[in-house]
């Protein structure tokens, strides 16, 4: 059990041929999908050797539902069940997996999938992988069906206009797939032609996905945080190395944003949220990534990638390590992932060498750590400070926000819960300036976010930017770290948030924090309003009711505590707002999220107001 141990919080507030194309090349033959004619021996030899438990796993399961009733349950089920005979089959050879994943494949033509991305995914990778088992007219049918099926997914989105920074790249492996299983089978070029000039295009083109990427994160962090990033993970991740794997061009080569993507997971999970509860991992957990978890599994699978593309023992280190907690589960039917992913011969190297605290500063943002136990029983302490230059999309009015935590035990934490972008509870507090640990400027006047209510805090987000270059726009610019400093010792950072605010009331507003290793956080805020009437509030989120002993407050949470004490102004006063009917409240009113309550939303919140009216350092 863990001893009781209490931070200190100081607060101042002032097949065939490969056809030619603009830029590419296919490798002929087949497979080429993840694996080439090529590698065949070697996956075979991993899965018989190293993995052997694995591939276990994935051939039990097949030998299990082998003889499973049509039709299968959903989309998913087809496409996982496509996916799972299919790749038995590239390893055994055994006809009979073959025969199980083309009599799927022909059942699942008719349950109305015709133009979606999972399904053109389960229907390429049969038609890969089983291309030897087929014959020429069975090619024929099914390469046809992909070939529709994949313009029919084209066809559904407006590929120029969508936003290069969040969508796309989650949207492009629906083009990689069906365009590089087709390409040069002379059964439909078209088809293979236009997904494969896509991809490369939308991936490589100087607006768009690569470029959009290093734009704004070409230090592996990302704007949306976690969430998004994650997402970009498991679904574009993939999708680069389809094409790193089938062509001669490598996507992990030429982004910044990929290369260093291991690294932030690295500094963003810890032990309460990532790998985290109910195998579940979000690390911090910022923006509309409160819920919107993706599953450690994925998240391992992602890091097993990334650690075999770029020979990164850390990646491999993380990704067994959320396995050696008992999450990232990969069930039998998908665990083929695992086996094509992993390489075992990367090795593992842990992060105990790295810095403790890491600024990353595309995205603005500073994890601070005291060390690298992720378990349950971890008593690290693990700090975020976020003044982020980009504000849009998933992202919230939270700049100059600081989220601490000691190992499994949310001390200041980030409020209120995502249950719908369009919700009261969303726009009225979940992704305000009130639901995050900063501070808000009340100007009664304030017509900033009719017609939701005025919190007195920052400008909301604006809409996802679309092409290169739209993200260094003005108007995204909300934030800055303007300094940073990493010692032995302590930890400095300042961030410039007056640009999140509306000009009418804020003239300035800087915060500077120090942590001196390993539990002391100094706070010191200058807030310069342009009327000294307006209220100041300074703001931290809690689980359980705070304390308050004068010009002290101790929050508890599980066997650790926060004890925040205020300095200066001499004459603010300490008050807490929440508890049953309050927990998301906003000037008076409460504003709950549809789905009830979990923990991590929190329930109660400090304020600390000066007593006097004053502009600056209030």
């Amino acid at each position: 059990m863990k001893a009781l141990t209490a931070i200190a919080l100081t607060v101042v507030i002032t097949c065939g041929v490969a056809m030619p194309a603009a830029g590419y090349e296919v490798v002929s033959g087949h497979p080429r999908l993840y694996v080439t004619a090529a590698d065949v021996a070697a996956l075979r030899a991993k899965c018989n050797g190293p993995m052997a438990a694995d591939y276990a796993v994935v051939k039990n399961w097949a030998d299990a539902h082998i003889n499973d009733a049509f039709p299968l349950s959903s989309i998913d089920a087809y496409t996982q069940n496509l996916s799972t005979y299919s790749f038995v089959y590239l390893i055994t050879g055994d006809p009979s997996y073959a025969a199980r994943a083309k009599a799927i494949a022909q059942d699942t033509m008719g349950e109305g999938f015709h133009g979606q991305e999972l399904y053109n995914m389960g229907l390429a990778r049969f038609f890969d992988w089983c291309y030897d088992y087929l014959t020429s007219a069975e090619r024929q049918t099914f390469g046809w069906e992909l070939g529709e099926s994949g313009l029919a997914y084209v066809a559904g989105f407006n590929w120029v206009e969508m936003d290069n920074y969040h969508s796309k790249p989650r949207r492009l492996k629906g083009l990689a797939s069906p365009g590089l299983a087709l390409y040069g089978e002379g059964i439909h070029d078209t088809a293979a032609t236009t997904l494969c000039d896509m991809f490369h295009e939308h991936t490589f083109g100087p607006d768009y996905v690569l470029a959009c990427l290093d734009e704004i994160a070409g230090d592996g962090s990302y704007y949306e945080g976690d969430y998004t990033l994650t997402g970009i993970g498991d679904e574009f991740v993939p999708a680069c190395l389809l094409w790193k794997v089938a062509t001669d061009e490598d996507p992990f080569a030429q982004s910044g944003n990929l290369q260093n993507m291991a690294r932030y997971f690295l500094y963003d999970v810890f032990a309460k949220n990532g790998p985290g509860v109910a195998a579940f991992m979000s690390g911090s957990k910022q923006g509309d990534s409160k819920m919107h978890a993706w599953g450690a599994g994925s998240v391992r699978l992602v890091l097993h990638t990334l650690a075999a593309v770029y020979r990164d023992p850390r990646a491999e280190w993380l990704a067994l390590e959320i396995d050696a907690l008992g999450l990232g589960w990969i069930t039998g039917s998908t665990r083929w992932k695992l086996l094509v992913l992993r390489d075992p011969s990367v090795g593992t190297q842990s992060p105990a060498g790295l810095p403790d605290s890491w600024f990353f500063s595309d995205m603005g943002t500073v994890y601070t750590r005291s060390g690298w136990d992720y378990s349950e029983t971890s008593n690290d302490i693990y700090a975020v400070f976020r003044c982020e230059a980009m504000n849009a999309g998933h992202t919230h009015a939270h700049q100059n926000h600081i989220l601490i935590a000691r190992g499994n035990d949310l001390l200041a934490v980030d409020s209120g819960g995502y249950d719908n972008s369009m919700s009261s509870h969303h726009n009225n507090y979940f992704n305000r300036t009130i639901a995050h640990n900063t501070v808000t400027v009340y100007d009664p006047s304030e017509t900033t976010f009719a017609p939701y209510a005025n919190d007195g805090g920052q400008i909301m987000p604006k809409s996802v930017p679309t092409r290169y270059g739209d993200a260094s726009q003005p108007e995204y610019y909300r934030g800055e770290v303007e300094a940073f400093k990493n010692t032995e010792s302590f930890t400095y950072m300042k961030g410039d948030a007056t640009a999140a605010y509306s000009p009418d009331k804020m003239e300035l507003f800087t915060r500077e924090i120090v942590y001196l290793k390993p539990d002391v956080f100094v706070i010191l805020d200058r807030v310069r309003a342009t009327s000294p009437s307006f209220t100041k509030r300074w703001l931290l989120h809690s689980i359980n009711q705070p304390a308050i002993s004068g010009n002290t407050a101790t929050i508890t949470n599980g066997s650790s505590k926060l004890v925040v004490t205020s300095v200066l102004p001499p004459d603010a006063s300490i008050a807490r707002v929440g508890g049953s009917g309050h927990e998301f409240d906003v000037n008076g009113t409460n504003y709950p999220p549809s789905y009830g309550w979990t923990e991590d939303m929190g329930s109660w919140r400090l304020e600390i107001t000066p007593a006097a009216t004053r502009s600056c350092r209030g």
